[in-house]
């Protein structure tokens, strides 16, 4: 184990433990604080949580990453590795293998995170057949989809599903069926286009969404694309005034 690596922790690892619990806790109080954040796997004893408060050593990849992410210690800093000169690390090749596992795992939780952020600013888009059935969605569409409970026959809203079905049957939203209504006008008229403000409010908050749907034409064939993008605005009654049908 690198001796440094263990110092650079321990300064990350106070620093956490201050901004989290305005001191540093006795190693019995974070001990139990530890071990009901880490009940799937084995707890530590006060022993170990005083030696890693002290700076005499360094926590597995697995609860390293439980600590990272509970005191939001900068892992940066942690992981930056000091040099002799330009070849020669001053980590052993057991370190350095924890070192690239855990610069891995917050690779892939930073693109995740990423990721989520993306789908919730982008509309939520999927694209329908002139029966109204689902043969694409985007992945904020997709996101969306597996946070709702499962229609009736355990399928999400998305492909292969008959969107337009969905809304007409809804018995959730005077909103949803009136959707339905516009589909079938644009499906009928290629040029035409709708656009329409409606809540859709959840049992924590209250929420506004902008739903747009318009006919695509390429090489004589014709697909819908209907959007739904969250909105901040004040209560929008879903009215027959709201509703723009445009030639």
């Amino acid at each position: 184990m690198s001796q440094y690596l263990v110092d650079r922790f321990n300064i990350a690892f106070k620093a956490g433990l201050i901004n989290r619990f305005g001191r540093l806790p006795s190693a019995e109080k974070f001990t139990i604080e530890f071990n009901f954040r880490n009940k799937p796997l084995n707890p530590i004893s006060r022993e170990t949580a005083r030696q890693w408060i002290v700076g005499r050593s360094l926590p597995n990849p697995v609860r390293l990453r439980l600590l990272i992410n509970w005191l939001e210690l900068d892992a940066s800093f942690i992981f930056a590795t000091r040099t002799r000169d330009d070849s020669s690390p001053i980590v052993d090749n057991k370190t350095a293998e924890d070192i690239r596992h855990l610069e891995s795992y917050l690779l892939q939780k930073q693109e995740r995170l990423g990721q989520a952020a993306i789908n919730f600013v982008s509309p939520l888009t999927c694209i329908l057949n002139k029966e109204g059935v689902i043969i694409l969605v985007n992945p904020a569409w997709r996101a969306a989809a597996q946070s709702y409970p499962k229609l009736k026959h355990g399928e999400l809203a998305c492909e292969g599903i008959s969107y337009l079905a969905v809304c007409e049957n809804s018995k959730l939203s005077e909103s949803a069926t009136k959707i339905a209504q516009c589909i079938r006008d644009v499906v009928q008229d290629n040029t035409k286009s709708f656009g329409a403000k409606y809540p859709c409010h959840s049992e924590k908050e209250k929420r506004w969404f902008e739903v747009k749907i318009s006919a695509y034409e390429f090489r004589g064939e014709v697909c819908y694309v209907v959007s739904h993008m969250r909105i901040t605005e004040a209560l929008f009654d879903f009215d027959t005034q709201s509703v723009r049908l445009n030639s």
